[in-house]
C-alpha cells in the first residue's frame, strides 16, 4: 500500500488482486462453460464464440436430462427406483435453470463484479480493506465447504454406485454395465462396447458440467452476498470513528458515509433483482431434492447398502449445508444492513452539532428499512427459510413412505 503524497489519499494497489481473489473459483467454474460475465469483449468473433458455446453446453445438458427423463417415467417398473432418481433430475434442472439465469442476468451480474472491483480500487483506508477482505475469506469458506461436499458424494453417485450395482440383463441373456443415469435413448441402443463405455464416459463428463454450473454460480452468490455485508460493515466502521475528526470536517465526512451506505444499499437490491429467481429455485428445489435423497437413504438403509446409505448422506448433507449458507448470508445481510441505524442511535450523537445530529436521523430511518434477498419476491431468504426447507422436505417425506406402504 502507499499514501499519495500531498492529500494523504489511501491507494489500494493492489485491488485487482484482491477482487481477483474473491471471484476465482466461480470464474474458474463458469468460463469453461461460457457463461462468466466478466473479461469477454463484445467483438462480433467473440460473441459468435460465446454462443457457440453456451449452445454445445446447453445441447449437453439436454442430451444427458431428457433420455434420463423419458427413462424414469416410461420404462422404470419399480416405484422405489424412480423415486430415488428423481433428486439427480431436479438437480440437472436447477442447473439448467441457474444456467440461463445467469446468462439473461449477464448485465446485472457484470455491474456487481465491476462495482466489487471498483469499491475495492477505492477503499478508504487499510482497516476498511481488511473489514473487505475478511468478508471475502468467508465466501471463500462457504464456496469450499460446499464444493467438497457436492463433489465427494457426487463423484461415488456417477462412478462407484454404477459399478458396484447390480448387471441389467438383456434379451440375449447377457449382462451389461448400467449408466451413472439409466436412459433411454429412443432412436438408438447403448448395450454393445465400445458405445456403451462411450456414454458411460459422457455422462460423467456431462453431470461434471452440470455440478460446476451449480457449484459456480453458487460461489457467484455467497461472495457478492458477503462483499455486499462488508459494505455495510465499512459503513459501521466508519460511523464509529466518526469522533476522530475535527469540528470542520464532520459534515464532509458525514456525507462521505452516506454515500458509502447508499452504495451498499445499491449494491445489495441489484443482487437481489439479479438473482432473486435463482434463490427461489434453489429453496424449493432443494426442498425437493432433500426430500427424495432422505428417502434414498432410508432404502438403502432397509436393503443394507451401505455405499449408496452413505452416498446419498453425503449428498443431502452437501445440499442441506447449500440451503443453510444461503440462508445464512441472506440473515447476515439483513442484520448487517440493520446494524448501521443501530450503531448511529448508539454512538455520543449528542456531542455532535445539530445539523449533524438531523442528517444522522436519515440514516436511521433508511436503516429502518434494511436490505433482505428475497426468493423470487415471494418471502425473504433468512434462517426461518432454513428452517421451513428442513420442515417442508419432512412433511414431502412422510408423504411419500405413506404413499409407497
Amino acid at each position: 500500500m502507499e499514501i499519495k503524497k500531498g492529500s494523504h489519499q489511501f491507494r489500494n494497489v493492489h485491488y485487482k488482486s484482491d477482487a481477483e481473489y474473491v471471484v476465482k473459483v466461480a470464474r474458474t467454474l463458469l468460463t469453461p462453460i461460457g457463461i462468466w460475465p466478466l473479461y469477454r469483449s463484445e467483438s462480433l468473433p467473440d460473441r459468435i464464440k460465446m454462443y457457440c458455446q453456451i449452445s454445445v453446453i446447453f445441447c449437453l445438458m439436454c442430451f444427458l436430462l431428457v433420455p434420463h427423463l423419458i427413462y424414469t417415467y416410461f420404462d422404470v417398473e419399480q416405484l422405489t427406483k424412480m423415486m430415488k432418481v428423481i433428486a439427480a433430475q431436479v438437480f440437472s434442472t436447477l442447473a439448467i435453470i441457474k444456467f440461463w439465469t445467469v446468462i439473461v442476468n449477464r448485465q446485472g451480474i457484470r455491474y456487481c463484479l465491476q462495482e466489487m472491483e471498483r469499491q475495492y480500487r477505492d477503499v478508504e483506508c487499510e482497516e476498511d480493506r481488511l473489514v473487505m477482505i475478511k468478508s471475502a475469506k468467508i465466501g471463500r469458506l462457504f464456496t469450499i465447504t460446499y464444493l467438497s461436499l457436492s463433489y465427494g458424494g457426487a463423484l461415488p453417485y456417477h462412478i462407484i454406485l454404477p459399478l458396484v450395482a447390480d448387471r441389467i440383463v438383456k434379451e440375449d441373456n447377457t449382462t451389461m454395465l448400467p449408466l451413472p443415469y439409466l436412459s433411454d435413448y429412443v432412436f438408438f441402443a447403448v448395450e454393445t462396447s465400445p458405445i456403451l463405455e462411450i456414454f458411460f464416459v459422457g455422462q460423467i463428463f456431462i453431470s461434471s458440467i452440470i455440478l460446476s454450473t451449480n457449484c459456480g454460480v453458487y460461489s457467484l452468490i455467497a461472495n457478492c452476498v458477503m462483499h455486499a455485508c462488508c459494505l455495510f460493515e465499512v459503513v459501521c466502521r466508519q460511523i464509529n470513528t466518526i469522533f476522530e475528526y475535527e469540528r470542520e470536517d464532520l459534515r464532509r465526512r458525514l456525507y462521505a458515509i452516506v454515500d458509502n451506505h447508499l452504495q451498499a444499499i445499491r449494491y445489495a437490491e441489484k443482487i437481489e433483482e439479479t438473482l432473486n429467481i435463482v434463490f427461489l429455485c434453489e429453496m424449493v428445489g432443494c426442498t425437493i431434492i432433500i426430500c427424495f435423497l432422505e428417502f434414498g437413504v432410508l432404502v438403502d438403509w432397509e436393503d443394507q447398502q451401505t455405499l449408496g446409505m452413505m452416498t446419498y448422506a453425503v449428498l443431502m448433507t452437501s445440499i442441506f449445508v447449500n440451503v443453510f449458507i444461503i440462508s445464512f448470508i441472506g440473515d447476515r445481510l439483513k442484520e448487517k444492513s440493520e446494524r448501521v441505524g443501530e450503531l448511529t442511535y448508539s454512538i455520543e450523537w449528542y456531542r455532535l452539532p445539530s445539523g449533524i445530529i438531523n442528517d444522522l436521523a436519515m440514516i436511521i430511518i433508511r436503516s429502518s428499512r434494511p436490505s433482505h434477498l428475497t426468493a423470487g419476491k415471494i418471502f425473504d431468504v433468512s434462517l426461518q427459510g432454513f428452517c421451513d426447507v428442513c420442515k417442508t422436505s419432512a412433511a414431502y417425506l412422510n408423504f411419500l413412505r405413506t404413499m409407497i406402504a
